[in-house]
């Protein structure tokens, strides 16, 4: 096991109800640096509001996440600082269709101050040369591919330099020959040490890639294990169902 001083994130008795519906029903896991974690399970399980409460997009009702020692429930905590060294990567890629390719990957680091113009652009142009995509630089999202707008994506995320990225079914909205593209650049960020928690129905990702799978159903965990563990001895029943459907 990873010593406690490389934990990233910890999450501890974590609840999120909305209106009458308990979504996530007593969550706790922790996350080391330089770890994949990929979050499988049953459409409605509550993967994605899991994910989405690491970074506070969804405030949980009850819990604690503890990202790098501070508590970022707690009502101090300026949580849009905190969020610079998280990345998130959407399953809609969420560029801005009126700013171009480079514009949209300067964008956050400018805005707040973390480089300057002249730096942004230069790191622009090499994230954008690392994923073969230079010549796309002065081009608008709407002329690019769905795999090419996630590319854009994931390295609009890297432009911070965040310390974590969470990845929210990123291949989901993709036509099934785009999917190889984007899953090819992470395994390259995991290759690198990038800590990573990927919601995702990929199971050859989650199989390849991840240092650990999360099994999630009915707003819990379930099961986790290293994959090559985890997808041959499942022990949880809804597990082997599940994984019985889709593999």
């Amino acid at each position: 096991m990873k010593e406690m001083n490389d934990v990233i994130l910890e999450v501890k008795d974590l609840h999120k109800t909305f209106g009458k519906q308990e979504v996530l029903k007593g969550i706790s896991t922790t996350i080391s640096r330089g770890e994949v974690v990929a979050i499988i399970g049953p459409s409605g399980c509550g993967k994605s509001t899991f994910l989405r409460t690491l970074n506070l997009l969804e405030v949980p009702t009850k819990g604690q996440v503890i990202f790098e020692g501070t508590d970022i429930t707690d009502k101090s905590v300026d949580i849009n600082k905190i969020r610079e060294k998280i990345g998130m990567v959407f399953q809609h890629f969420n560029l801005f269709p009126n700013m171009t390719i480079k514009e949209n990957i300067m964008l956050a680091p400018v805005q707040l101050g973390k480089m300057t113009k002249e730096e942004a652009e230069e790191k622009a142009t090499q994230l954008l040369e690392r994923i073969g995509l230079s010549d796309k630089a002065d081009m608008y999202p709407p002329m690019l591919s769905g795999g090419q707008k996630q590319r854009i994506a994931i390295v609009r995320s890297l432009a911070m330099n965040p310390d974590i990225i969470l990845f929210d079914e990123p291949t989901s909205a993709l036509d099934p020959e785009m999917v190889g593209e984007v899953l090819a650049l992470m395994k390259d960020l995991a290759t690198e040490g990038m800590t990573m928690v990927v919601v995702t129905h990929e199971m050859g990702f989650a199989r390849e890639v991840a240092n650990r799978v999360v099994f999630m159903n009915e707003g819990i965990i379930q099961e986790e294990n290293k994959p090559e563990i985890l997808f041959t001895q499942p022990q949880n029943t809804r597990l082997q169902e599940f994984l019985a459907r889709v593999l």
